[in-house]
């Protein structure tokens, strides 16, 4: 009876097993799409880990069950599910997932179109795209990533301004900036730069006026359109992303100065002069700077120290905490909360940022009718020092090792001819506060099907209140040489005040007239209000040291105030007819009523119209294995542009000119210039043309070309100019200016390999873009623009390219040989020379784009050439006899190079000799004091000639290196996370300038239209540590 349950048993488990082994079985089969084989898909059993990806002919083997579902999932296509049978071979056709290819953006005043329908260049940054290297400023952030667009950094500080342009500067005295609009809104440079760049979801670039028509005046200089997020894409849930980061901040390079002569002047050793007119390095032991609080001298040795001021600089560190809470959907409601706090340490000791930023956004659909709100709050406050600090820090002599002087005492320096920078630290400095209040709220109403309703408004208020507050210095010493060196205190506020109110009504109209015919129009109202209040207060000498408040200043504070106002009205419509998907019209008119203007000119309209075809869809037979997709558009556009006319300029005002000297009662004068009483605004006649190709489409293009090129005449622009024909006045305003301008720009994209879990992509970029003045004034053929320093300045000039450098030169004959006179010495040309042009012959961005399951690694960097710009630094430390050029021929006279005597056309051979006589006289004794010529030579004439400090602007910049890692899933699920990600960045990384700057300065740091200052800082580079989790 045993045996046979044994026996019975036996049976009864090789059954169980056969049945087991029956129901788990061997799938195999071919996946591919229209183009063939796909490898890298992922198949996965349903609701569990057992997954496998296809091979590199597309086929797969994976256990199953009968009745299982294998998911097929590949990027780019439609994800696919079959039901495992009977059948043990399941071959599968992916197709293309048309909505993930028919990408919509955003254009303008929020209306949303396939790019297939847009008829204007633009190019959208997505947020992974724009955060890689996590830069805390979403402009900066932009740099490198759009051809055609220029980011100069135009104040120095904590908080710097920007300035944004698209294909240049275009307009002579109106605005070249790019307008930005934020979630519908528009807004600005300095608010976007504020914004918290973890809730951005993407940029769109709208490069010219072309695609911004419907943002009229504002628009006429290309837009840049921020849309944040909204909810979760195809989800109800709520998701937690908590983001924080550390960024270390260090000084990326230093000027490259001369290490062969020391502290001095005139070619001897002076123990407290700044510059560096000494005899050559010896290493002899001398006294340097002032003595110490005991009276007693430092005695170093008289030798060159590499990079002696970088001792002064910090690390800086900058600390980012971000939140963000997100639920919902766009489709049915939604909510999205915001925070992020940044902690800033500056390289400068002691400068510091605070900034808070709130940002809640949400919606809801009830109905027909769909209701968003946005609010953001931001306040950044700043503890700064003088901007003039890096100059007397550049002009250290290099034998002083700065960090010795750091007591704080003026009377413990280097040098007697300048304030210490250590004394700077404590004792001028520059806090400040902004805050801004961003408010708006959606109203949209969808009648039916084809018809909807949009009211927007919004309120942006933007305060500033900035301060200078500086401690006394009395002078004890008394050094002879450099006079009485005492700095009276100084309390200073500056408050400004903006408040913008937008507000847009729109309906919407969408309708298919037939099966091939497709209407869509848009018909709004805009009104846009802008007011600005501007006071400032200033006051010296205060009673108690250090108490900065106006009741302890004993001056009578000095005050100024302004008030402006300025208001637009617009009405507007677009129309767009598209033809069987592959040929689409677009056009658009809009007329405003700007309050800047004379009456009889307030109204002006301005059209545009565009179209864009699809050939590749128009006739399927051009669509090859090698060509998927090709795209031709071209525009037309009509834009006006009031933005030179300052609100209230049209009434001549009353300015202060100081007091009555009998009375001590303020005097007023009516202002000097007067517009002209039929003003109107300047137009753009604006054309474009546009070409985008897709190649060899395997689960995406694998080769994208765009290109764009235009083509705008600016005319009647706004310029003041000089008059006698109105008494009383000495400037007048009037239309006369006329340019040109020209633009060309292409972007290759590649993929090389795109699989589940590899991928590997880049871009190239290049763009040119050229302005020619065609026409100043009738009575000039200039007219400056911007800041100037000395005797240079940023022109616009008849028949030049736009804007120039113009300043002082050298003589030339014709054969360009430089003209000297009799003592050797090269002379100044009778006019001002045009040094050359301040916008690049071309730029060349690249990027590249590398995963490796969960491992990202991006990098982008930019090229530009053929420009120059005035570089500041140097021209400053030419002075003190830091550069290079001041060594040459070890500082003794010498016969000035290709150069011919002024009148005889022959060569020069005459030595170049003292023109000042310098601090020992004309007749100073060439063997006791062998360099008081170059002293003399390299500060009484070298530096009056510009020419010598119009540095070549060329530059190629590693922008952002960054690497990231997300957690597997099966890590993070343990870990009650959907991402876990750590990374690794660095931002300005490496730059390389031409031999002839020297590191000496950055071009695009300190100035506008190519005017480059010594900014606080020298250039620095950045690396950051960030983790984000998601819950």
């Amino acid at each position: 009876m045993k045996k046979k349950f044994n026996g019975f048993l036996t049976l009864f488990l090789a059954f169980i097993v056969q049945i087991t082994f029956a129901q788990e079985k061997t799938v195999t089969g071919t996946v591919k799409d229209s183009n063939g084989p796909l490898p890298g898909v992922n198949v996965i059993v349903k609701n569990t880990s057992t997954g496998v990806e296809t091979d590199f002919d597309g086929n797969y083997s994976i256990k199953a069950k009968d009745g299982d579902i294998l998911v097929f999932s590949f990027v780019g296509m439609k994800t696919t599910e079959r039901i495992v049978s009977t059948n043990n071979k399941i071959d599968v056709t992916m197709s293309e997932d048309q909505n993930l290819l028919e990408e919509v953006v955003v254009t303008a005043v929020g209306i949303k179109r396939k790019q297939d329908e847009i008829t204007t260049a633009n190019q959208v940054v997505k947020a992974d795209e724009l955060n890689q290297a996590v830069n805390p400023d979403a402009v900066q952030a932009l740099s490198g990533k759009v051809s055609g667009l220029q980011i100069n950094t135009t104040s120095a500080g904590l908080a710097p301004s920007t300035q944004i342009t698209l294909r240049g500067a275009r307009s002579i005295s109106g605005n070249n900036d790019a307008l930005i609009v934020i979630d519908n809104i528009v807004s600005t440079a300095e608010v976007l730069s504020t914004l918290d760049p973890n809730t951005i979801e993407s940029m769109n670039v709208i490069k010219g006026a072309n695609g911004a028509a419907l943002y009229g005046e504002l628009g006429a200089a290309g837009v840049i359109i921020v849309t944040t997020k909204k909810g979760i894409k195809g989800s109800d849930k709520f998701s937690v992303d908590f983001k924080s980061s550390v960024t270390i901040e260090s000084i990326a390079y230093l000027p490259e100065t001369q290490d062969r002569f020391g502290q001095g002047w005139g070619g001897v050793i002076e123990t407290v002069d700044q510059g560096s007119w000494g005899v050559p390095y010896n290493g002899a032991i001398i006294s340097a700077g002032t003595p110490d609080a005991n009276g007693n001298f430092r005695n170093l040795p008289y030798s060159h120290i590499e990079d002696n001021i970088l001792p002064f600089f910090n690390e800086g560190y900058n600390f980012q905490n971000a939140i963000s809470i997100a639920g919902g959907n766009s489709e049915t409601g939604f909510l999205n909360f915001g925070y992020l706090r940044q902690d800033l340490s500056g390289v400068i000791p002691g400068a510091k940022l605070v900034k808070n930023n709130f940002s809640l956004t949400t919606g809801k659909k009830l109905g027909k009718l769909r209701i968003q709100g946005i609010a953001r709050y931001t306040d950044e406050k700043t503890n700064d020092v003088n901007d003039d600090l890096y100059r007397r820090l550049a002009n250290t002599p290099g034998n002083i090792p700065v960090e010795l002087f750091n007591s704080g005492s003026n009377d413990d320096h280097w040098t007697i001819y300048d304030d210490s920078p250590y004394w700077t630290l404590k004792n001028d400095r520059r806090p400040g506060r902004r805050e801004i209040v961003d408010l708006s709220a959606e109203l949209s109403y969808e009648f039916n099907d084809n018809i909807s309703a949009v009211l927007r408004s919004s309120v942006r208020s933007l305060k500033d209140n900035d301060k200078i507050k500086r401690n006394a210095f009395e002078d004890t010493i008394l050094w002879p040489a450099a006079g009485n060196r005492s700095i009276r205190s100084r309390y200073r506020v500056d408050n400004y005040n903006d408040r913008n109110i937008y507000t847009d009504l729109l309906v919407n109209f969408d309708y298919n007239l037939t099966d091939d015919l497709t209407f869509k129009s848009n018909v709004g109202v805009n009104a846009t209000d802008f007011s600005s209040t501007f006071y400032e207060k200033e006051g010296f000498d205060l009673s108690i040291p250090g108490l900065f408040n106006f009741g302890n200043v004993t001056s009578v504070p000095s005050i100024e105030e302004e008030n402006t106002k300025k208001r637009t009205a617009s009405v507007f419509a677009q129309v767009d007819l598209g033809y069987k998907d592959y040929l689409f019209l677009n056009m658009t008119g809009r007329n405003d009523w700007n309050s800047v203007l004379p009456e009889q000119n307030r109204s002006f309209f301005y059209p545009s119209v565009g179209m864009s075809f699809i050939p590749t869809k128009a006739f399927p037979n051009l669509k090859t294995k090698v060509l998927h997709k090709a795209k031709v558009s071209a525009s037309y556009v009509k834009t006006g542009n009031a933005s030179a006319l300052d609100p209230h300029q049209l009434s001549r005002r009353t300015v202060n000119s100081g007091t009555f000297p009998s009375t001590g009662l303020i005097s007023l004068v009516a202002e000097g210039t007067v517009v002209d009483a039929n003003i109107k605004p300047e137009f753009i006649n604006s054309y474009e043309a546009n070409i985008n190709l897709e190649f060899l489409n395997v689960r995406g293009p694998r080769i994208t070309l765009d290109a764009s090129a235009s083509f705008s005449k600016n005319t009647d622009q706004i310029l003041g100019i000089t008059s006698s024909r109105t008494p009383g006045t000495t400037d007048a305003v009037i239309n006369v200016g006329e340019t040109s301008s020209k633009s060309f720009e292409i972007d290759l994209g590649f993929t090389p390999f795109k699989t589940e879990n590899f991928e590997l992509n880049g871009r190239v970029g290049y763009s040119t873009y050229r302005t020619v003045v065609d026409k100043v004034t009738d009575g000039s053929d200039r007219v400056e623009v911007g800041e100037t320093t000395g005797t240079i300045g940023a022109y616009a000039i008849e028949g030049e390219e736009f804007p120039v450098l113009l300043g002082t030169g050298y003589s030339r004959d014709d054969q360009g040989r430089v003209i000297i006179d009799t003592n050797g010495n090269p002379i100044n040309d009778s006019e001002l020379k045009v040094l050359g042009n301040t916008t690049p012959d071309y730029i060349l961005n690249f990027s590249l784009n590398a995963r490796y399951k969960g491992f990202r690694f991006a990098a982008v960097g930019d090229y530009r050439t053929g420009h120059v710009f005035y570089n500041g630094i140097k021209a400053q430390l030419a002075g003190q006899g830091r550069t290079i050029e001041t060594t040459h021929n070890d500082r003794l006279p010498f016969i000035f190079p290709n150069s011919t005597v002024e009148g005889s056309g022959v060569a020069n051979t005459t030595v170049l000799t003292a023109n000042s006589g310098g601090p020992f006289g004309p007749g100073a004794d060439p063997f006791i004091h062998p360099y008081n010529f170059a002293y003399d030579y390299y500060t009484g004439n070298y530096t009056r000639f510009d020419e010598n400090f119009v540095t070549d602007a060329t530059a190629f910049k590693l922008r952002e290196v960054s690497i990231s890692y997300d957690l597997p899933a099966k890590f993070t699920e343990k870990l009650n996370l959907s991402r876990f990600n750590i990374g690794l960045s660095g931002r300005n990384l490496w730059t390389s300038l031409p031999e002839e700057n020297l590191d000496y300065n950055d071009p695009e740091y300190g100035g506008r239209n190519g005017l480059a200052f010594y900014g606080i800082t020298p250039p620095t580079r950045f690396y950051t540590l960030s983790v984000n989790l998601s819950f």
